[in-house]
């Protein structure tokens, strides 16, 4: 379970921030902690961009911002007693069970992108179902194609059924969207025992996939990675789609079987995908998916938002008074679970 918050904390505290990717977006930028040394003047920020530089710091600090961590980081950080993740994912903080052992509380930055995804779900839906690739094509090309789209006739939203499988912040995210277009939702999600979203009509376990997929005309991939979900969507959970079906994959490439996904494509069972995630990235540019009918590919660039780093500062800020207080940590993770 969650570790529990005990007792204040002093007012002195120091600080680790590690958040250094080759995606230049989840990278910390100097203007973020800046703005944590102005709202916090009396903690000490010691900002560090290389794992060299983290390893030495870390050893005296009480906390850390991060989006990975080491178990050579974890075993020198002696006074570690809570780390924060910059992302959703707190797979890069390892080892989990050695912090959940130390009694080191973990929170993330869950919902932070789940609204930019969901609007990169809908507006790759609309653009392929109004049929806005092959008219941006021959805008650029100065052709009018008003006759040619009756062959291949634009499709509403309204009506249409969706299939979400994940109910996390993202899922939540996009069946609220979706139900606003006036679609209708069904998910997959393992806690069956907690409410109804109310921009969902039905939610199935795991074990019901075939199921939820039955008739649906949309299929969202949104579930975290993992050994139960390696290859969970293949030839046979695409034939129960209805055909033309549109697939969204905005979770993890390993999820969907690449092969199916490529046939079902070339042959139009699928009418087409919009792919953010792929097993090599930067995807190779002579990969197939890249020619593949109506694909969509957006170089996992979904949860991007120019107001990224104001809303995790925001949620740090928020959770370092918390911490301070003794309170409950917003986002608090199970260790043993990951989420």
């Amino acid at each position: 379970m969650p570790t529990a918050l005990a007792e204040v904390l002093p007012t002195a505290m120091k600080i680790l921030i590690y958040v250094s990717w080759p995606v230049h977006a989840w990278s910390i930028p100097d203007t973020a902690v800046e703005a944590l040394r102005r709202r916090c003047p009396d903690i000490e920020f010691v900002h560090v961009r290389t794992p060299e530089e983290a390893l030495v710091a870390i050893h005296d600090v009480d906390a850390v911002l991060a989006a990975q961590l080491t178990p050579d980081m974890v075993a020198a950080a002696t006074r570690l007693r809570w780390v924060h993740s910059s992302a959703v994912n707190v797979l890069g903080l390892l080892p989990l069970p050695e912090l959940a052992t130390r009694g080191i509380a973990i929170s993330n930055s869950r919902g932070i992108q789940g609204g930019p995804i969901a609007e990169t779900v809908l507006g790759g839906l609309l653009m392929l179902r109004r049929k806005m690739v092959p008219t941006l094509d021959a805008q650029r090309a100065h052709r009018w194609i008003q006759n040619a789209l009756v062959d291949d006739m634009p499709i509403v939203l309204s009506g249409q059924r969706m299939a979400i499988i994940g109910l996390g912040g993202i899922g939540l995210e996009v069946a609220a969207r979706a139900h606003a277009f006036g679609m209708t939702v069904v998910g997959v999600r393992r806690r069956l025992a907690e409410p109804l979203p109310v921009s969902v009509s039905a939610v199935y376990g795991p074990d019901q996939l075939s199921e939820a997929l039955e008739g649906a005309d949309v299929l969202v991939v949104a579930a975290t990675s993992g050994h139960a979900t390696e290859r969970l969507v293949g030839a046979r959970e695409l034939a129960r789609l209805n055909p033309g079906a549109i697939l969204v994959n905005v979770a993890r490439a390993s999820i969907v079987d690449q092969e199916a996904l490529l046939a079902a494509l070339r042959s139009g069972a699928l009418g087409g995908a919009l792919l953010d995630v792929f097993q090599q990235e930067p995807l190779d540019p002579a990969h197939p998916l890249w020619d593949a009918p109506n694909v969509l590919i957006t170089p996992h660039s979904a949860g991007f938002n120019a107001r990224h780093w104001e809303h995790v500062i925001a949620l740090y800020l928020e959770n370092i008074a918390r911490f301070r207080a003794g309170s409950p940590l917003r986002y608090e993770v199970d260790s043993t679970t990951g989420y």
